[in-house]
């Protein structure tokens, strides 16, 4: 095809010139525009002119990709885009096979220790290996569809193609941006789809080789995802969270950006669907890419002990290293949402082999998570579990967690969750363990004395300053909180706590002590005057007494 007459003036060549030459020229001027401080023509003119002659073919992919790859112009880009759609399938290929290789030396180089040194790349080396990647990812996406097979059949072809990706990309995913892993997903959802159509679009392709490519794909997916999976950050926990708890949700804390990264996912569940890849797959083997695909699937899934237990252990090793948290999350939320609103009243009991590693590996999510949100939701995940759980495992859990000084803030909080167990037993109309006598054996040792039982004593001399760094005093608000509910709404004493005996031992054990030192701290010189703020940590713990103090009075008053 002849030249274009303003390309052929850019490139300063007649007009019948061969394509030889032109494509030479080209490539001079490209270099030109990627290097020189003030080109004749800019790439972005160049694409132009490339464009509106329609003499695409003429780029030249073994040195135009390697040239472009190494800007940061939006143009370059679309001219590799170009390069893409329209030149050479087969050198496309190979050039997109040489700078994935120096992709994966220079990741190698930075394992190793080394500073950045890119061969073949200019210094003033522009886009970021994470983004070439995904250009390279469009690429493939883009000429392997175009590909003459000739002697090779299509999984031979494939292979290690897809080989050489997995590996840059596993060696890439934790030094990835938001941005860029989810730039990686996209592009890698693309180039499967586009692949999948194109080995069942094959004629001579057996009915085994389509399966054996179909199976080389989905490890392909499946890599990609896990590489960047901590890139996806569509804040899914706390979507599902507010469409489960609307009524603990005053104002969103869904983060900003979410949008963009459930696309990307949406994204590779269709490369999934393309695939055919059906719930049955990815649970029978569960992987991280499974947990995504469950966190997003619109569908109830899982909605039983066993389909949980299907991936419990991907589950609980995704929770303990943190990968895939927010996913995780999520399919616990979706899970047990819908075991509550379920018809069947009073809601099923969880087995013991779901709740117990769940609600080992989870208060410490709820306790040390730098992120509040995600501690929150957690702790409402355990709250259901536990409401879910046979009662005499309830009670064990609990008394494990209020008992537990390991996890300081899971204990404050866990006296909620035995709040919650008794008020629902107290208002049951059925025999509960938590509405017997067994209650306070359990948790009378805990919660209603002082931590370390000693705390008080004069022998420990604690300071007013050691006292309210420590987590006792958001405790035992918490301890008296319960206490004031017990005496109140246990109007049949079914715990024993309006006992004269147990009103005693508590009194004897936890308030005597505490009026006594809060006395002793309140009326300290140190507390007079400007100093009045070091007492305000106490009020709580003052009000609480006093209530408390109020509710006893009154079961003792006599009746009028």
């Amino acid at each position: 095809m002849p030249l274009d007459e303003d390309l052929a003036t850019a490139l300063q060549l007649p007009v019948g010139s061969d394509d030889e030459a032109a494509s030479t020229a080209i490539i001079a001027l490209l270099t030109s525009a990627a290097h020189d401080a003030k080109p004749k023509y800019s790439l972005s003119e160049i694409h132009h002119l490339i464009s509106k002659s329609g003499c695409s073919d003429l780029l030249d992919p073994l040195n135009s990709i390697p040239l472009l790859l190494s800007c940061d112009d939006p143009a370059a880009g679309d001219l590799l885009s170009l390069i893409g759609e329209c030149c050479s399938a087969k050198e496309v290929v190979i050039a997109v096979q040489e700078a994935v290789e120096r992709l994966e030396v220079l990741f190698n180089s930075y394992d190793d220790g080394f500073e950045e040194v890119e061969q073949n790349v200019p210094q003033q080396a522009a886009s970021s290996p994470l983004v070439r990647l995904s250009i390279l990812t469009g690429l493939y996406a883009a000429s392997i569809p175009r590909l003459k097979l000739r002697k090779k059949t299509v999984s031979d072809t494939l292979r290690p193609l897809l080989t050489e990706l997995e590996t840059v990309n596993v060696m890439a995913g934790p030094r990835a941006s938001t941005e860029e892993g989810r730039a990686l997903i996209s592009a890698t959802a693309s180039l499967v789809k586009r692949a999948t159509e194109w080995v069942k679009g094959t004629l001579d392709a057996k009915e085994e080789e389509v399966l054996e490519c179909t199976k080389l794909l989905k490890i392909f997916l499946d890599l990609t995802l896990t590489a960047y999976v901590h890139c996806i950050r569509s804040s899914v926990a706390q979507r599902t969270f507010e469409q489960c708890f609307s009524r603990l949700t005053i104002k969103t804390s869904v983060g900003a950006g979410w949008e963009e990264g459930e696309k990307v996912v949406l994204e590779a569940l269709d490369a999934y669907a393309f695939l055919g890849c059906t719930f049955k797959e990815f649970t029978l083997a569960p992987t991280t890419p499974t947990l995504v695909v469950l966190a997003y699937h619109q569908t109830g899934f899982p909605d039983s002990d066993i389909d949980l237990a299907l991936i419990l252990p991907i589950l609980i090793s995704s929770i303990q290293t943190n990968s895939a948290l927010d996913e995780c999350l999520s399919i616990l939320l979706k899970f047990l949402h819908h075991i509550q609103a379920s018809s069947v009243s009073p809601p099923p009991t969880l087995s013991p082999e779901i709740v117990m590693p769940l609600c080992t590996i989870l208060p410490t999510v709820a306790s040390a998570h730098p992120d509040p949100v995600v501690r929150h939701q957690a702790f409402r995940i355990i709250s259901s579990l536990l409401t879910l759980t046979q009662p005499d495992l309830r009670i064990q859990l609990l008394a494990d967690l209020t008992g537990d000084s390991q996890l300081p803030q899971m204990r404050v909080a866990a006296v909620g969750l035995v709040k919650e167990a008794i008020l629902e037993s107290l208002s049951s109309t059925k025999p509960n363990l938590f509405a017997s006598p067994l209650f306070l054996r359990v948790f009378g040792p805990i919660l209603f004395r002082p931590s370390p039982t000693d705390l008080f004593s004069e022998s420990k001399g604690l300071s007013l300053t050691s006292f309210q760094e420590s987590s006792e005093p958001q405790r035992l608000v918490e301890c008296l909180g319960l206490y004031y509910v017990l005496l109140q709404r246990d109007h049949r004493n079914l715990t024993g706590i309006r006992d004269t005996d147990v009103l005693s031992s508590v009194e004897s054990g936890l308030l005597g002590r505490l009026r006594s030192i809060l006395a002793r701290w309140m009326s300290h010189p140190f507390v007079s005057g400007s100093h009045m703020h070091a007492i305000m940590p106490l009020v709580p713990l003052q009000m609480g007494l006093e209530r408390v103090d109020a509710a006893i009075a009154q079961l003792r008053s006599p009746r009028t």
